[in-house]
């Protein structure tokens, strides 16, 4: 089993409980599927960006389940035909990350402040360099 998340738009013109009961249909869809939903989390009504299905509003849900890979299609064929839920989308979430030993970076290289002395030496040495160009 995998760890997915559905995100889903329900008709903005029902009411709380009607909406309650479309999340109980969805996670009833989930676990007729063979899932187990895990968490819900309403988001709330939102203004969508087109018109979908003649609705200006949707109520969205995010819903996070553990599902076969096998068996997303007959759940997104299932949510297709839920006349509550407007749009759907379900993504894969990705793998927890297993932790590995890391090497730990090397030791900073801490430079020495320049004296006056290195001065006049790299400036010398610049001197000698620029004579050297010029009689060739």
């Amino acid at each position: 089993m995998r760890d997915y998340e559905v995100l889903y738009i329900v008709r903005a013109d029902l009411d709380d409980d009607k909406i309650q009961d479309a999340v109980k249909r969805v996670n009833t869809l989930i676990e007729r599927s063979g899932g187990t939903p895990d968490s819900t989390n309403l988001w709330g009504k939102r203004k969508l960006a087109y018109d979908v299905k003649h609705q200006k509003e949707g109520s969205y849900v995010l819903q996070e389940f553990h599902l076969d890979p096998d068996r997303v299609p007959e759940l997104e064929a299932s949510l297709k035909i839920t006349e509550e839920v407007l749009r759907h989308l379900i993504v894969r979430k990705p793998e927890k990350a297993i932790a590995t030993a890391v090497t730990p970076p090397p030791a900073e290289v801490v430079l020495e402040p320049l004296t006056q002395d290195s001065d006049e030496a790299a400036r010398r040495v610049s001197r000698a360099d620029r004579e050297d160009r010029e009689e060739s």
